[in-house]
């Protein structure tokens, strides 16, 4: 019957036959043959224990599974009716062999259950019967307590799973107000004593339970589920852009042909027309949905179950934690066991879902490469006929020259060769970049030599860096030291000052320009002396953000991901002044890299995850707020403002 699901209903069953008749015969190889006095069967046990323990854990794992299938097949009358049948064929061979005690599928069923936890029942009256002289006594008390680790071992496994079931079902099935009804002194004392043990972690740190595995596993996990969910997205904007630009693509053909349309280019057998040539993006589409999209949106959203499991594993942790601190017996115990329990099975299942989700977004991610090059094959293959087009790619510059050439020679354009020219050049090679001359950096004497000859009056500080732009101008980097000689320029304008550095003396506008404190510098120094290495885990108190849909250029012209909430921070800065120099009262706060981040150009600053930066602006040079001016190991660059979080309770 196919809505019979016989691997629900039986699990491993063979692997338990399988594992059955080996210890059946190497009982009777160990026995046959062999005086009483001389037999030993303690070794069987030890020698077959690791097999028989690793195939009934997992028929013990599913037995009860498999008992709501048995019931929910009792209930249907087919399912019943063929079940039935098979237990009275299976009751007349009991009958031929004398044993007449089978009952019903599920007594047969829990029937390998009950033999694994016989066994220690036998060995233990085996070893009482046995005399201390018997060669076979210390064996039989070494596969005792073999037997009856199994049995622990695949109670405590059971125990795993139950444990692992109610925090899921709580999460799936309490409604809000189911969940307000649980709240009492005790869940509220709890809750708090959390929080209180976490800030400790953080404020003084304290030592906490480790587990470096589940560490490495869990961090894998966030990033497969961040890469699987921007996969999903930006996959969808690929399929839907390359349909429009197909499209796009068929008509301007189509027009083109018609437009440059003659008999001579029929005779030379171009008369196709792409209108009878299929869009190859129609079946692009179908083959990305089933292929790509369907599989990681299935992968996609599979990874909340685990998370809340994982937060679970952390509310356990820091009540272990809490327990241990205070010595406390019996909660310490409780405490520790459920802890244990959560961690041993989010270890052993999390390192089975990563190897499972690195394979489907493998597979994924090299189906779409391969259906993006079977369709650029085949647009290539439908329109060669039509439009012929070049055998490379590279020389595609060259016929684009010669084309402006020839052009250039016709009447009517001839005055404006010089463009030509200058466009032709822009194919073959782009003007170098600029380099700016860099600023030389005050040094402490430099400093020393102003505090000695200038007044506190007249001392100022550079709050961000100035780029001279005008003559007599110089150029100050943020935190230099300046002496100001005169509070105007020659035009009597009193915006622009006359200040000396220590190497040099110019003119700089006076707004990027603030009174000299010598208690804040020293608190700055302070609290930049703050490293990473106070802290344990500093993913434990680094708030992630997600990043919003929207899309932003870069200072550079690139593209990179918005986010909302940090762009929300700015606007509160930015309430508090219009000025952009509002931002710079909060440049003494510390940032951590939440996520990784590669430059891709030398405005840009490369982080490694949870690095500590430095905000030098909360904005861009056009005030872009979604890209900040971050420092961190003498190197500044732009930075998105999604890739950056402050330390707050997570």
């Amino acid at each position: 019957i196919d809505r019979l699901d016989v691997d629900s209903l039986f699990s491993n069953i063979e692997s338990v036959h399988q594992i059955s008749a080996k210890l059946l015969s190497l009982l009777e190889e160990a026995t046959t043959d062999v005086e009483p006095a001389m037999q030993v069967i303690g070794e069987v046990f030890l020698q077959i224990k690791g097999p028989l323990e690793d195939i009934y854990k997992v028929y013990c794992y599913h037995h009860d599974e498999a008992h709501g299938v048995l019931e929910s097949y009792e209930k249907e009358e087919e399912l019943k009716q063929h079940l039935s049948h098979c237990i009275q064929s299976l009751k007349k061979i009991y009958m031929q062999e004398g044993k007449p005690n089978l009952l019903d599928m599920g007594s047969l069923m829990i029937k390998p259950i009950q033999r694994v936890m016989k066994y220690p029942l036998l060995l233990c009256e085996l070893r009482n019967s046995t005399p201390l002289s018997h060669p076979d006594y210390r064996a039989l008390e070494d596969a005792f307590a073999a037997v009856k680790d199994i049995n622990v071992n695949i109670n405590e496994l059971k125990r795993r799973k139950d444990l692992v079931l109610k925090y899921k079902k709580n999460d799936e099935d309490e409604s809000l107000k189911d969940k307000l009804s649980k709240l009492n002194i005790h869940s509220i004392s709890k809750k708090s004593k959390r929080v209180t043990n976490h800030l400790k972690i953080l404020t003084r740190g304290e030592s906490q339970v480790k587990d470096n595995t589940f560490n490495r596993e869990e961090k894998l996990f966030r990033s497969l589920e961040k890469t699987v969910r921007h996969c999903v997205k930006n996959i969808s904007f690929c399929l839907q852009h390359i349909q429009d630009a197909m499209t796009l693509a068929l008509q301007s053909v189509t027009e083109l042909r018609e437009i440059s349309y003659n008999k001579d280019e029929e005779e030379r057998g171009y008369s196709e027309t792409p209108s009878n040539v299929p869009n190859p993006s129609h079946d692009f589409a179908a083959h990305l949905q089933r292929l790509v999209l369907t599989p990681l949106s299935a992968l996609l959203s599979l990874f909340p179950g685990p998370q809340k499991l994982i937060q679970k594993r952390y509310d356990k942790l820091l009540d272990y934690n809490s327990y241990l601190q205070r010595s406390v017996g019996d909660e310490s115990d409780l405490a520790k066991k459920e802890y244990e329990a959560l961690n041993a099975q989010l270890v052993e299942e999390l390192q089975a879902f990563n190897q499972a989700a690195w394979k489907i977004l493998l597979n994924s991610l090299c189906s779409f490469i391969t259906l993006l090059r079977d369709m650029m094959l085949m647009a290539q293959q439908a329109y060669s006929t039509v439009v012929p087009v070049p055998p490379l790619v590279s020389s595609i510059s060259e016929i684009q020259n010669q084309v402006l050439e020839e052009v250039q020679n016709l009447n009517f354009v001839k005055d404006n060769s010089a463009n030509f020219i200058e466009r032709k050049l822009s194919f073959e090679k782009k003007k170098p970049v600029q380099i700016l001359p860099e600023v030389l950096r005050q040094t402490d004497i430099h400093r020393s030599k102003l505090l000695s000859t200038y007044s506190a009056e007249e001392l100022y500080q550079a709050k961000r860096k100035c780029n001279a732009t005008q003559e007599y101008d110089i150029n100050l980097l943020e935190g230099e030291l300046v002496a100001v000689m005169e509070q105007k320029d020659p035009m009597g304008s009193t915006s622009r000052w006359l200040v000396d550095t220590g190497i040099v003396k110019g003119y700089v506008y006076s707004s990027f320009l603030k009174p000299y404190n010598p208690a804040k510098v020293q608190k700055v120094d302070a609290e930049n002396r703050f490293c990473d290495d106070d802290f344990d885990n500093i993913s434990l108190f680094v708030s992630s953000r997600p990043a919003s849909d929207s899309v932003t250029d870069t200072p550079e012209g690139s593209i990179s991901d918005s986010s909302s909430s940090l762009s929300g921070m700015c606007g509160k800065f930015e309430t508090n002044g219009t000025d952009v120099d509002s931002f710079q009262e909060v440049d003494e706060q510390i940032f951590y890299a939440v996520h990784a981040f590669q430059a891709r150009s030398d405005h840009e600053l490369s982080l490694q995850e949870y690095q500590r930066v430095h905000i030098l602006r909360f904005c861009d040079l056009s005030g872009n707020k979604e890209w900040w001016l971050a420092e961190a190991q003498g190197q500044k660059g732009y930075v998105p403002a999604n890739y950056l979080g402050k330390m707050t309770y997570a």
